[in-house]
């Protein structure tokens, strides 16, 4: 047996006989799991892993029909409103609500809504809501998880609300 051999022999047995070995095969376990590889199909979810709630077509048209927040557009509201706004829709809709954010900037392909179009203004309170909380019929994706209250998307209502006034006073 060459020197080399009965080197590595001598480290492998040493490696082994250590208290610390139970875990092996301690580099194997993030090789070998459950993956897609580059080019394949994708997978279906299991079973009753993604809700498939029916209710929320019915639920959105209830809440689409709500005219005004029920939350008071207090300085509080706004305050609170504004902070949420810039952490989730800034990015897409700009700092006034324009549509003029990042990612138009960026040109990844599509258009924000401008918040401040009078088609936006026109519609009701319980609307904008509900493309908060279950995402656009179209691209926006929905944020109700990206709320840390339960109701703090009214307050984002508010704030677009307070954009929105702000813009019909000639604050360009």
């Amino acid at each position: 047996m060459t020197l080399f051999k009965a080197s590595i022999l001598t480290f492998i047995t040493a490696f082994f006989a250590a208290e610390n070995c139970l875990a092996f095969p301690w580099s194997l376990d993030m090789w070998v799991q459950p993956s897609a590889d580059p080019y394949e199909k994708p997978v279906l979810y299991p079973q009753n892993s993604v809700s498939k709630n029916s209710d929320t077509p019915k639920e959105r048209e209830k809440t689409e029909a709500i005219a005004e927040s029920p939350i008071e557009a207090s300085a509080d509201s706004l305050e609170r409103g504004n902070k949420l706004y810039s952490y989730n829709c800034v990015s897409c809709h700009g700092e006034k609500g324009r549509g003029d954010g990042l990612i138009i900037m960026k040109g990844h392909g599509f258009y924000p809504v401008d918040l401040t179009a009078p088609g936006v203004v026109a519609r009701t309170d319980g609307y904008i809501y509900a493309y908060i909380m279950y995402g656009g019929k179209v691209m926006m994706p929905a944020y109700a998880e990206n709320m840390p209250k339960k109701g703090d998307a009214w307050h984002i209502v508010n704030y677009v609300r307070e954009l929105q006034k702000e813009k019909n006073n000639g604050d360009k």
